[in-house]
């Protein structure tokens, strides 16, 4: 299998789990301060090092439209916007 089909399967198999896709991007950080990889090793692990972070980046951005904080308002809870709280 050639390093950059194991590079997009490596994605594929992290991309459903944000603490996976973290450690993976981890791994190519170590993998490339060590200076291990051959070039074109390394432009396939920088390759899938950015599709990853872009992933995190779409994740991190959905979850925080997400976030509500419940306030306590007049004996109700309410719920308001992660931006509107205080």
């Amino acid at each position: 299998m050639s390093t950059t089909k194991q590079s997009k399967d490596k994605v594929a198999d992290t991309a459903p789990s944000f603490e996976a896709a973290i450690a993976r991007l981890e791994e190519i950080n170590d993998a490339l301060e060590r200076g291990e990889p051959t070039l074109e090793q390394a432009i396939d692990l920088y390759t899938e090092g950015m599709k990853l972070l872009v992933f995190c980046k779409e994740r991190l951005t959905e979850a925080e439209k997400r976030i509500q904080v419940i306030l306590q308002k007049d004996g109700r809870l309410m719920e308001e916007d992660f931006d509107a709280a205080p």
